[in-house]
């Protein structure tokens, strides 16, 4: 099988068949229309790479966002966790709390949940909802 040699851009030729007609037409475009093609081609294809570059900056940029954020919130909630975790079983009770539900209340608490207080008695519902203990 033999190959056919390159041909340059400047040589090739566009050839049309109008409707209904059997024979082709010859549409030849100058040197200067084939570089003005290829410029905008160019050109395009650059503007459609910086769009992307820049879409995917901006894409890393709000997922580094949103990692930071999450890490300062996971800090906070670790400091708070401690902090009720140095505190005395007396100043826990105080608060309505026992050591085991310190974990479950500061995150109940990170997630906007205010405690469940009864109207009637004024009693605060434990944050750990397992303290049922049978009689």
């Amino acid at each position: 099988m033999m190959t056919q040699p390159i041909q340059m851009f400047e040589s090739l030729t566009s050839e049309t068949a109008p409707a209904g007609r059997k024979e082709t037409v010859k549409a030849g475009f100058s040197l200067a229309d084939r570089q003005m093609i290829e410029l905008r081609a160019r050109y395009a294809r650059a503007e459609l790479m910086a769009n992307a570059l820049g879409d995917a900056l901006l894409w890393l940029g709000r997922q580094y966002g949103r990692l930071v954020a999450g890490l300062k919130a996971d800090l906070k909630l670790r400091a708070a966790e401690s902090q009720l975790l140095r505190m005395t079983d007396r100043e826990l009770a105080d608060l309505g709390l026992a050591r085991g539900d310190i974990p479950f209340a500061v995150r109940e608490a990170a997630e906007g949940l205010a405690p469940q207080i009864d109207a009637v008695t004024g009693n605060v519902v434990a944050a750990n909802q397992n303290l049922h203990r049978a009689a």
